[in-house]
């Protein structure tokens, strides 16, 4: 439902707005400057001292423009060690594509939640969540915070196209420091793209070209919601500016940052959840970049590298040799020789108290080199060590005579600061799941039609998003657990139990123990158990057989693979006070008839046992014997006495 905000409403959201937006932009223009020239290798002091300018300057063509796409250049040291453990980091957040599992929570959501599953995983598939997904992972990393968003095209031909996940960039969204009451997304869109009740209105004025960019800006003000009374939900008011440029920072004040408000409508939830892979500082509402804090050592380590590259590199190599046993020509020689050829230079080796070693040998020199390289180690440990990416995660052995379970506890170490990124990954792709559930009515309507390959068309009901708020359960599964591993041991260890716990008791599960397993099912995650534990309409033991005797007046019925002593102890004490209370006879009769029949069947099952068993212990039906009798008759023993059973 659209409408208009009131004039000074309109006018307070907007001021709101953009002293929001000079707020976050004052950290993120630094963070985004200072980690881009590291990202592209432009920091002077990360190794690129070519960018170190002299006070005479250097020519204007020698200057690289950074976005030029003719000029191209190695990266320095620093971006070398950002961009390598970036993308170890990258690769470890996003291991394949996200999978939303819609778990039932109450009762009777099963077949919802397959619905649920069925739609998702189309809609996952087609709506670009992986490349989101890598996205949201890098922007995590190099940026304050990071935003995700569901973009809804209602004139999709397809139901799999009607629904986008996009990330967004911090620079293009953001939120009221402290207060939260809104959230907002900026970005540029063609004219004639701008729908039409989203277009300001222009007057007599010159209207633009459809090809003209124009700049957008989502406000999604869902704690702001004055101005009409006809808000409800999430409201959310558009501001256009016709000059698609980006406003000036010096002359910010002067210009209007959002452009011109024209619109307000309801939503059912705000499609943009922004979140940070790390929390504020106190009394600060914006988040550091954790790449931050590499910085300091990558530069360290820079330096270092330079001090090892300048001893190795300008040092001297004195040689001392014996001026009587070597010519200065064969010196000069030596000197002048390239690297790689082959040198004869003649020795006097008659001399025993002049041996060779004592001819020409190198001078001992106090050099810093070994010292330098303890150096580079301790800083690329630290550096392990912040990041959290270790010597094992990039396949080097850190010491290989490690035992294995030195090993793992180490690589167990270095993923826990990923699987803290894994959990602001997961909670952010949970969320948009929920706001999927939001807009999936309006997406696909109330119910969608699915075709199938056979020619035929599958119709599913779309689950209500109240309904499913409560109903369902979303886990991002790819995510919280890397893979659907843990729940399919979960199911088979389920599976084991269930099928353990049947074969005991052959359809006569006392109430306790199916208590017990219906527990055991929840404390699992399978939701349904009770839906099938608590009515067991299939299940007959002794009490459902006399109820079903009672109420029909048919006979008890035994089966010979019946757990004969359960049942004989209940009929007998249901033929207690059967008697103590005086009812009729036939029942008396029909119990005494049902408890001599499991008798005679317990009879013919024990009998059959001693048939199948050895007739005499330790000698087989066949006359084999064991080795206990052998041993003892080649000793010229008798062998032990076991008393005898007959049947």
């Amino acid at each position: 439902m659209a409408y208009k905000l009131k004039e000074d409403a309109a006018s307070a959201l907007k001021s709101l707005v953009e002293q929001a937006m000079s707020a976050m932009q004052e950290p993120l223009e630094g963070t985004e400057k200072l980690i881009s020239d590291i990202y592209t290798g432009r920091d002077p002091l990360g190794g690129a001292a070519r960018l170190i300018l002299g006070d005479q300057g250097i020519p204007l063509d020698q200057v690289i423009d950074a976005t030029s796409t003719k000029t191209w250049r190695p990266p320095e040291t620093t971006a070398n060690l950002f961009l390598s453990r970036i993308r170890q980091i990258v690769t470890a957040l996003t291991p394949g594509t996200p999978t939303f599992d819609a778990r039932g929570r109450v009762p009777g959501a099963a077949r919802s939640a397959e619905y649920q599953n069925e739609l998702t995983r189309f809609a996952t598939d087609h709506g670009g969540l992986e490349a989101a997904m890598r996205r949201c992972a890098f922007l995590g990393l190099l940026s304050p915070y990071f935003g995700c968003k569901v973009v809804l095209n209602e004139d999709a031909e397809t139901a799999y196209e009607a629904i986008k996940f996009i990330p967004v960039e911090p620079g293009d969204c953001g939120y009221e420091p402290f207060h939260r009451r809104f959230t907002w997304h900026s970005y540029q869109k063609q004219w004639a793209d701008l729908p039409k009740e989203w277009r300001p209105d222009l007057g007599s004025g010159a209207k633009p070209n459809d090809w003209d960019i124009v700049q957008v800006t989502e406000v999604y003000h869902e704690g702001f919601k004055f101005g009409s009374k006809k808000i409800d939900g999430v409201p959310m008011s558009v501001f256009v500016r016709l000059n698609g440029e980006a406003p000036n920072k010096e002359r910010r004040e002067a210009l209007d940052s959002l452009g011109e408000y024209t619109y307000t409508e309801n939503l059912p939830d705000a499609p943009l959840r922004i979140t940070s892979f790390l929390d504020p500082a106190p009394k600060e509402d914006v988040a550091p970049a954790e790449v931050l804090s590499w910085i300091p050592l990558m530069r360290m380590i820079v330096q270092v590298l330079i001090q090892i590259n300048r001893e190795v590199t300008t040092v001297n190599k004195v040689m001392l040799y014996d001026r009587s046993a070597i010519s200065d020509d064969a010196i000069a020689v030596v000197q002048q020789s390239s690297p790689g050829a082959t040198v004869y230079v003649p020795v006097d080796v008659d001399d025993a108290a002049r041996g060779i070693n004592a001819t020409m040998r190198p001078t001992e020199q106090n050099s810093v080199l070994g010292e330098y390289l303890a150096s580079l180690q301790a800083y690329l440990s630290l550096f392990d060590d912040v990041t959290g990416v270790g010597p094992i995660d990039r396949g080097v052995p850190a010491n290989p005579r490690k035992s294995a379970t030195e090993a793992s506890s180490m690589v167990s170490a270095s993923n826990r600061r990923n699987r803290d990124r894994l959990e602001v990954m997961a909670n952010l792709w949970s969320d948009m799941a929920r706001v999927h559930q939001s807009y999936q009515r309006i997406a696909y309507g109330s119910e969608i039609e699915l075709p199938l390959p056979n020619g035929l068309s599958h119709i599913i009901p779309v689950p209500d998003p109240v309904s499913a708020a409560f109903s369902f359960e979303v886990d991002a599964t790819d995510l919280g657990h890397l893979s659907r591993q843990g729940e399919v041991e979960a199911y088979f260890n389920w599976l084991t139990t269930l099928t353990n716990v049947y074969g005991s008791f052959r359809g006569a599960m006392p109430r306790m123990i199916r208590e017990a397993l219906r527990k055991m099912g929840k404390a699992m995650g399978i939701e349904d158990v009770d839906v099938f534990l608590d009515a067991p309409v299939l299940e007959e033991g002794p009490e459902e057989r006399y109820i079903a005797h009672l109420q029909t007046g048919h006979p008890i019925k035994v089966y010979p693979e019946d757990q004969h002593e359960m049942y004989v102890a209940y009929y007998d004490r249901v033929l207690m006070q059967a008697v103590e209370k005086g009812i009729g006879e036939a029942s008396v009769g029909m119990l005494q008839r049902v408890i001599t029949e499991h008798n005679a069947h317990a009879r013919r099952a024990a009998a059959t046992s001693m048939q199948q068993s050895a007739p005499v212990p330790g000698v087989s039906r066949d006359g084999a014997i064991d080795n206990q009798i052998a041993a003892a008759l080649q000793a010229g023993l008798a062998p032990p006495a076991t008393a005898q059973t007959l049947g």
